[in-house]
């Protein structure tokens, strides 16, 4: 997240654009093709961007071919990892001194964290690139491999792929061509490296074994609780992945100062995964009465992207005009198929058999499932911008997107998101020249709307979805009807914000920075209210009410410690603090008592953690406030009045805000 908390319900990740490409995929971009990368955090610099740019935007510009000699690069890197500061767990001697009763000594001395850890982790990384051409065609193109291992046991990804970038330069300069192609290939144990696996040894028993001596595994079937040694050389998760991306920007001069550009880019990410647990697995044990289980799934996610913009400069004087117009399309699809199948009578297939599983006949296990879905939405914008710029010390600019999602009602379908910003160099005013210690001092302010659309798909459409079945002349019969309540005027969340900064740049720029102040408030938040029935057909609406606020401060300083002919050393610090506020939850129409998320797992079992209520922060921690223990070893709590209790004592009325999640 970019400055805190903007939504409840929608997208809240920053856009990224790798080489001009909106939503580009991360697993595509290797740390050594990077050649610089921007951060827009305000409205005003963001709105360009639109609905997509609501949570800031992350600027990726990749390397690219250049004029001169043919140059080749290599780099590479070797990382070990290893855990700097473990949990503090009772050891067997330790327990046993706590926990008395025999029937609690299983008889074994067991540290179970150190077993999960893969303490021969090693990973490397190469990367190999070549580069070359004329001032007019000119390439880049690079190949990695990276083989990636995780401090946890059966965790790890194995990954390759390339980029190749060309560029072509004809009619005298006036016509570009660009394109970039860039895959990867990947390979992950998908395994390990789980939560659940690391609560199991912090919780266990360190007297339980964890393998008999018949050379089986020992499980413990007590609530939450399970051998995770066991699941994971039991069990097996997988997934092979492939990320392709082609895009390609065509522009034309046909005057000084004029440019017409075309782009255009596809991303298609697409995995398939596996999974298989051993007939000897707790799971196929407990649940599948003693066979294998088996599943695949298909995952495949595409995005075509069009930009067309008209760009126009114009000079007079020391006054310069840039004027720019664009249209902007995108359409994104995902396509998912799953199967499984349980009762193996031999491990010997795997996943690779999936009918041999005798579920498919035998009516006493669980029923294999087949299921399938696709889903897709479009992204229709029209936008524009002015630029104006005095001397380069005065600068203006307005920016105006009018879009259109698929995504909302069919009221509300378009959106206009207006943003206007300005600058001063106070360092090039006349007042300023004789000050030698001050390189650069800008001052800038800027207001812009933007809007989100990271909602799921169809949510102001009636949809007809699956129930149960029914007998009817001897043959079951599958029944539909609709699952969701239509929302005519569901529309975007507006995200209004205001950002005042101030950059700086001191002593021969060797200390510079930027202090920036913000107000954020979002409106018309989209969340899930109860509905009145009739009329509704569902008992649940997905409408805008709520307003949330969010305000903060920036500080970024960067420093050059040491600068020599062939050395530098560069150091940024950053700093920030940030509030929010859910200012309303509810509207005459639609009420929302206080929101409560997250769980607590066992020991203890306290519940949600989370509160949300109106009129207060967002990322509240609110529940029992810890006292210690009693001579037994049971947890004690404050009570409202400031006594203590344990567990079984305590309601509702004693709890309390404890802390907030949210960094400051």
């Amino acid at each position: 997240q970019i400055r805190g908390i903007t939504s409840m319900s929608g997208d809240m990740a920053p856009l990224i654009v790798i080489d001009g490409i909106p939503g580009g995929n991360l697993d595509l971009l290797q740390q050594d093709d990077i050649a610089s990368f921007d951060v827009l955090k305000d409205g005003a610099a963001a709105a360009i961007y639109g609905t997509r740019g609501n949570n800031g935007v992350i600027l990726i510009t990749t390397k690219k071919g250049k004029a001169g000699d043919p140059q080749f690069n290599y780099s590479t890197y070797v990382q070990r990892e290893a855990i700097a500061k473990k949990p503090g767990i009772l050891s067997t001697s330790d327990y046993l001194k706590i926990v008395t009763e025999p029937v609690n000594n299983l008889g074994s001395d067991t540290y179970m964290y150190d077993m999960l850890l893969d303490k021969d982790n090693l990973s490397h990384y190469h990367n190999f690139s070549a580069s070359g051409g004329t001032a007019n065609s000119n390439y880049r193109a690079s190949v990695y491999y990276n083989d990636a291992n995780g401090i946890a046991i059966q965790n790890g990804r194995q990954q390759y792929g390339g980029r190749v970038n060309v560029n072509q330069t004809g009619m005298q300069g006036k016509l570009s061509l660009q394109m970039n192609l860039a895959t990867n290939f990947n390979k992950a144990n998908m395994n390990g490296g789980r939560d659940g696996d690391f609560e199991q040894a912090v919780q266990r028993n360190p007297t339980a074994p964890i393998i008999g001596t018949d050379g089986k595994y020992i499980e413990t079937n007590a609530f939450n609780n399970y051998n995770p040694l066991a699941r994971l050389l039991q069990e097996q998760n997988w997934r092979d992945q492939k990320t392709y991306s082609g895009d390609a920007r065509l522009t034309l001069e046909p005057i000084n100062d004029l440019k017409i550009s075309a782009f255009g880019a596809i991303i298609r990410d697409e995995w398939t995964d596996r999974e298989y647990r051993s007939k000897a697995s707790r799971s196929s044990v407990l649940d599948y009465l003693g066979g294998g289980y088996a599943r695949k799934a298909n995952n495949a996610t595409q995005s075509r992207t069009f930009e067309s913009t008209v760009d126009y400069t114009k000079r007079v004087s020391d006054h310069t005009f840039n004027v720019l117009g664009g249209y902007s399309y995108q359409y994104n699809s995902l396509e998912t198929y799953d199967m499984a199948n349980n009762g193996f009578l031999t491990d010997a297939f795997e996943d690779w058999n999936i009918s041999a599983g005798n579920a498919i006949n035998d009516n006493t296990l669980p029923r294999p499932s087949l299921n399938s879905f696709k889903e897709d939405n479009t992204l229709i914008a029209f936008f524009g911008r002015i630029n104006y710029n005095y001397q380069q010390k005065y600068m203006l600019q307005a920016i105006l997107r009018h879009e259109g999602s698929s995504r909302f009602g069919a009221n509300y379908k378009w959106g206009n998101f207006p943003a206007i910003s300005a600058g001063w160099v106070i360092s090039k005013e006349a007042f300023m020249q004789d000050i030698s210690v001050i390189n650069n001092l800008k001052l800038r302010a800027g207001y812009g709307i933007t809007g989100n659309q990271g909602i799921p798909n169809y949510q102001s459409l009636i949809t007809l979805g699956t129930g149960g079945a029914y007998l009817q002349y001897g043959k079951w019969i599958q029944t539909y009807g609709p699952n969701k309540n239509p929302n005519p005027d569901l529309r975007w969340e507006k995200k209004k914000e205001l950002n005042i900064g101030l950059d700086f740049s001191l002593l021969n720029n060797r200390l510079g920075g930027a202090i920036d102040v913000y107000s954020r408030k979002t409106v018309d938040l989209l969340f899930k209210y109860r509905a009145q029935l009739p009329p509704n057909v569902i008992d649940e609406m997905f409408t805008n009410v709520g307003t949330l606020s969010n305000s903060g401060v920036e500080v970024v300083i960067n420093t050059v410690p040491v600068k020599l002919k062939d050395f530098t050393w560069n150091s940024d610090v950053t700093f920030n603090y940030q509030k929010n506020k859910m200012v309303s939850f509810s509207n005459d129409v639609y009420k929302a008592t206080e929101q409560y998320y997250g769980d607590l797992p066992s020991p203890g079992n306290l519940g949600q953690p989370i509160r949300v209520v109106e009129g207060g922060p967002l990322g509240t921690f609110y529940g029992y406030r810890y006292a210690g223990l009693t001579d037994e070893g049971k947890w004690l709590f404050y009570k409202k009045d400031g006594s203590t209790a344990t567990a079984a004592q305590m309601n509702a009325d004693d709890k309390a805000v404890l802390c907030t999640g949210i960094p400051k």
